[in-house]
């Protein structure tokens, strides 16, 4: 007798893409125990799991197609119209609730809706799943980005922290200044990896104003958040030598534990 296929989930790509973006984190992460969609097949189980349904602009966010498709998963492309921010992915919203109650409606065998996302835009979803007497769960981040004020868990049977769940609740509750050590940790290794910077140095006043630049912080922060990194041994320095001259920089320390966590989780492997 075949497994009752009773679940169905849906998953807001864009919305879960870049929340855990801030964390340099990757929904479709090479590690088996970090990975969105893997997790979700083990959890769930794979018989017991009709449709695995995700929702994103995929010209706009940097994620393979075919990787999810080879994981099983159902993939919607939704244009979003040149807009950008929120206006492009309401429009992931809107396609992922009309289908919802589409399979609400059509495929009365269907007990469990799984909705991975944190919008308060899917209350209403939410709210129409459970009144039907179906089982509504709910994934999402449960980090300043999560409005306190919806209470998303009481709209639903039960409530996961994607932090906990993929494994990266270290991350959870990131000072702002910690949020910025990580930024910069990812920033200077992700430096050194690119092809374009073979056989240089990063030096201090690049990695200062590279700060300032893509952090949109002040001269005064971006030397205080140097300094710190200096400090606490995030960084070391580095010198290497080119036609007699000798260059002077800093690369991050691959021997300080949270370092190595930071690039692991980033989905680099540490070496």
């Amino acid at each position: 007798m075949d497994s009752l296929k009773d679940t169905a989930i849906f998953i807001d790509l864009e919305n879960v893409y870049y929340g855990l973006k801030k964390y340099h984190m990757d929904p479709d992460h090479p590690e088996d125990s970090h990975n969105l969609f893997l997790r979700l097949q083990e959890y769930y189980g794979k018989d017991s799991i009709r449709m695995i349904e995700a929702y994103a602009d995929f010209e706009q966010i940097e994620l393979s197609m075919m990787s999810l498709q080879k994981k099983r998963v159902h993939v919607h492309q939704v244009y979003g119209n040149g807009k950008e921010g929120r206006d492009r992915k309401n429009a992931a919203d809107i396609q992922l609730c009309i289908d919802a109650m589409e399979v609400l409606y059509q495929k009365p065998e269907i007990r469990r809706f799984v909705i991975v996302s944190a919008d308060q835009d899917m209350i209403p979803l939410l709210d129409r799943l459970w009144v039907t007497g179906k089982q509504v769960e709910l994934f999402c981040l449960f980090d300043e980005s999560l409005s306190k004020s919806a209470q998303l868990h009481k709209f639903c049977d039960r409530a996961y922290d994607l932090f906990e769940f993929l494994n990266i609740n270290q991350f959870q509750n990131l000072t702002q200044i910690e949020r910025r050590i990580h930024d910069a940790v990812i920033q200077i290794y992700e430096w050194y990896r690119d092809p374009n910077n073979k056989g240089k140095s990063y030096g201090s006043t690049w990695i200062k104003n590279d700060f300032i630049r893509k952090f949109h912080m002040e001269e005064v922060e971006a030397n205080q958040l140097f300094t710190r990194m200096l400090r606490e041994k995030y960084l070391i320095p580095y010198e290497i030598e080119i036609d007699l001259k000798t260059y002077y920089g800093y690369k991050v320390n691959l021997l300080h534990p949270q370092v190595q966590m930071m690039i692991k989780i980033a989905g680099y492997k540490v070496s």
